[in-house]
C-alpha cells in the first residue's frame, strides 16, 4: 500500500469568505475581469469607510463632486479637489483627493469616475498618481499656512 500524503483541510476565515478570491476580480456591473497587482496592499479602513460612505445613487443626482465631498464630510475627512483624470488612470474621466489624515505629512485617498460617468470607486494612491498626490500634499500645506 503506498504511502498518500494527506493534506488537512483548513476552514476558511470570516474575512477570506467576505473578501473572496483576489484573482481576478470581475467587475459585477460590467462584467469585465481586471486583475490586482500581487504587490497591491489591502484596503485601509479609512479607504474602506470612504467607500462605504460613497453614494452611488447621488453621483448621477447631484454629481461626482458634491457626492464624494459628502462621504469625505462623513468619515472626518477632507475634500481637497477634483480634476480630469487625464490617463492618470485607466478608464477614469475624473479624481478627486480626499485628505484623510493630516498626520504625519497627510495620508490621502482617491476617487475615481469611471469613463462612462456612471461608477465611482475608491483606490489607494500608487506609482501612477504619486505627482498628483505629492500636488495634495503642497495643497494642504498652503491651507495650513492661511
Amino acid at each position: 500500500m503506498p504511502n498518500e500524503l494527506s493534506i488537512p483541510q483548513t476552514e476558511t476565515s470570516d474575512a477570506a469568505k467576505l473578501i473572496g478570491p483576489q484573482l481576478p476580480l470581475a467587475d459585477q456591473q460590467s462584467g469585465r475581469q481586471t486583475r490586482e497587482t500581487p504587490h497591491q496592499q489591502p484596503m485601509s479602513l479609512e479607504m474602506m469607510e470612504l467607500e462605504l460612505a460613497l453614494d452611488l445613487d447621488a453621483v448621477g443626482e447631484r454629481g461626482f463632486s458634491s457626492t464624494v465631498r459628502a462621504a469625505a464630510t462623513a468619515i472626518g475627512g477632507e475634500f481637497l479637489f477634483d480634476l480630469p483624470a487625464s490617463g492618470l488612470v485607466d478608464d477614469a474621466q475624473r479624481i478627486a483627493v480626499i485628505c484623510l489624515s493630516r498626520d504625519g505629512g497627510g495620508r490621502f485617498g482617491l476617487v475615481l469616475l469611471d469613463g462612462d460617468g456612471s461608477r465611482a470607486r475608491t483606490v489607494e494612491p500608487d506609482q501612477a498618481t504619486a505627482d498628483l498626490v505629492q500636488f495634495a500634499r503642497a495643497f494642504v500645506a498652503v491651507l495650513e499656512k492661511l
